[in-house]
């Protein structure tokens, strides 16, 4: 690993200065896949043209970010892509904001906008997640106890958030916090809210946690959209936020904070283990080429591993 710390620091400072390429690389995005779901994920593959991945031993191939079966490859535009992106470290501040991004996301948070977007086509995710409707994914969740509250939550999960919890409690601050929540819950079969796109809290792979008394502060950009058009402006410390300590718990293992988002949820916590490892793979990519194009394959799996609380 000694050998590694050169490109350690530039991987810091590319991330921390935000130098990574905006456009999803195909392959790192199955990349990402096979390392955050590497019981479920096998082959990656260059097929006729196009990249393909297998999960549980179906196919699937990348059709423009869309992972469809093969009978659908050609009909990619009938669905949503898949998201991937980089996860920023913390959210963009509304004064940074230009005009033409706020009327992006005006215009993008409209209710026209948000029920003409395509859902994803779910063949992948019955396979990545181990079922399609909610018969089959009800099966698969267990009853939790998570800081005080009962909750449902995917199988597969279980295990992070029992480590997301033991890393909060050794926190001092962890019971006076815990006493400020009101609610928390998981799986809950639905929808999100004036989309035609299932919510990851469908799959059980969702954790909210809300305080007791929000003492004015907004917490869900659809809920400050019902009242203020202006609602992306709304400055950070007018936001609801867990204590850093409990975001850092939740991204050390797998999850990612939805306060980061452009149409911020900060009570929403979801389990995105893949999105961490494309985070890692671009800027490792990155590194790699600033000091002068170091194969990828000399840092894995150190680098690109959610599991190291990089």
């Amino acid at each position: 690993m000694r050998a590694m710390k050169p490109i350690m620091l530039v991987l810091l400072s590319l991330m921390s200065a935000g130098v990574l390429l905006a456009q999803t690389s195909p392959e790192l995005a199955l990349r990402a896949l096979q390392e955050g779901f590497p019981y479920r994920v096998g082959e990656i593959a260059f097929v006729d043209g196009d990249w393909t991945i297998s999960v549980n031993g179906e196919v699937f191939f990348w059709a423009n970010g869309r992972l469809l079966p093969e009978a659908y490859r050609h009909r990619s535009d009938e669905f949503s892509a898949h998201s991937f992106y980089v996860v920023a470290v913390s959210p963009t501040p509304p004064s940074a904001l230009s005009p033409e991004r706020i009327a992006s996301l005006r215009e993008q948070g409209s209710p026209q906008a948000r029920q003409a977007r395509p859902d994803v086509h779910r063949a992948f995710q019955a396979a990545l997640y181990g079922g399609n409707t909610r018969i089959e994914i009800e099966a698969l969740q267990r009853r939790v106890e998570f800081l005080g509250f009962r909750m449902s939550v995917h199988r597969d999960i279980v295990g992070a958030l029992a480590r997301v919890e033991a890393e909060i409690m050794e926190w001092e601050g962890a019971r006076d916090f815990i006493a400020t929540l009101g609610s928390a819950y998981g799986f809950n079969w639905r929808q999100i809210a004036g989309t035609q796109r299932m919510s990851y809290h469908s799959w059980g792979l969702a954790i909210d946690i809300l305080p007791r008394n929000m003492r004015g502060l907004s917490i869900f950009w659809q809920w400050e959209r019902d009242f203020n058009p202006d609602w992306m402006l709304v400055p950070l410390e007018r936001r609801w936020n867990p204590p850093e300590q409990v975001i850092n718990a939740f991204r050390r293992n797998g999850f990612i904070w939805g306060g980061t988002w452009p149409f911020f949820d900060n009570m929403h916590f979801e389990y995105r283990p893949e999105l961490l490892a494309y985070t890692r793979l671009r800027a490792v990519r990155a590194a790699a080429t600033a000091v002068g194009g170091i194969s990828l394959h000399h840092v894995y799996p150190d680098l690109f591993g959610w599991q190291s609380g990089y």
